[in-house]
């Protein structure tokens, strides 16, 4: 009797196991399938494929040596309305004077960057004008592709486009000479004019005389002999000449 009680224990034992491992199989159906319900599949991740630009052959934003290449060009010409109107332009150092003959207009700059295309470059500049703060921006385009070269801003005040007046490498007239400046200068008012004609081709083209006003500063220690001098160009230039060891030197 107790065999067939330990009999009866053991089966009611395994069935209980039974049960609860069947149980525990079903609830981790239910469980994967539950999720498998809710989880939304993983997104398939594709990289774009890199796009490429068209091909426009221009190089934007060029090093300061592009810029000066340009600066150094427009200084070095002298410019004339494409219009026929007689209007000037000349350029200097930070700034570009425009004149119609009675009226001069001068317009400051700040150079913020450069490119080019083929036969144009370019200035990307910041405008000062006088009671204009905060200036405004503008591009100066130097264009080589016609036969005259041109030269356009939305900034200029008096003509939209000036193109390029040959040069015809005159020399510039030095008026108003007295003593005793001639003769520190050991006489060669010729190399002075030379001089002074020599600088103007490339900083003020458009100027034809050099007034001498009077001042003369004498550096005995160093040996040098300096004066002042007036350009009749669009913007006034003054120059000073440097007189040393024979040779002149012109600054501006």
């Amino acid at each position: 009797m107790q065999r067939k009680n330990k009999a009866m224990l053991a089966a009611a034992i395994g069935m209980v196991a039974i049960v609860v491992a069947t149980t525990a199989v079903r609830c981790s159906i239910a469980h994967t399938a539950g999720q498998a319900d809710t989880d939304p599949p993983a997104a398939s991740v594709e990289q774009p494929a890199e796009q490429e630009g068209p091909e426009t052959g221009t190089e934007a934003g060029e090093g300061p040596d592009e810029a000066a290449a340009v600066l150094e060009e427009l200084r070095g010409s002298a410019w004339t309305a494409a219009d026929g109107s007689g209007k000037t332009l000349a350029f200097r150092e930070g700034s570009f004077v425009e004149s119609d003959g009675a009226s001069v207009s001068m317009t400051a700059f700040e150079v913020e960057g450069s490119g080019s295309s083929g036969a144009q470059r370019w200035l990307n500049v910041l405008l000062l004008k006088d009671g204009d703060a905060a200036g405004r921006s503008a591009t100066i385009v130097l264009d080589e592709d016609d036969e005259v070269s041109s030269v356009a801003c939305d900034g200029f005040s008096l003509s939209g486009r000036y193109v390029r007046t040959a040069m015809s490498g005159r020399t510039v007239e030095v008026t108003g000479l007295a003593e005793p400046y001639p003769s520190l200068v050991d006489g060669r008012t010729d190399e002075l004019a030379a001089a002074i004609s020599e600088w103007a081709t490339g900083h003020a083209p458009t100027a034809t005389s050099a007034s001498f006003d009077g001042e003369v500063f004498v550096d005995i220690a160093g040996g040098r002999v300096s004066a002042t001098f007036h350009l009749d160009d669009d913007a006034s230039t003054i120059v000073t000449a440097v007189y040393r060891s024979g040779e002149f030197s012109v600054l501006g």
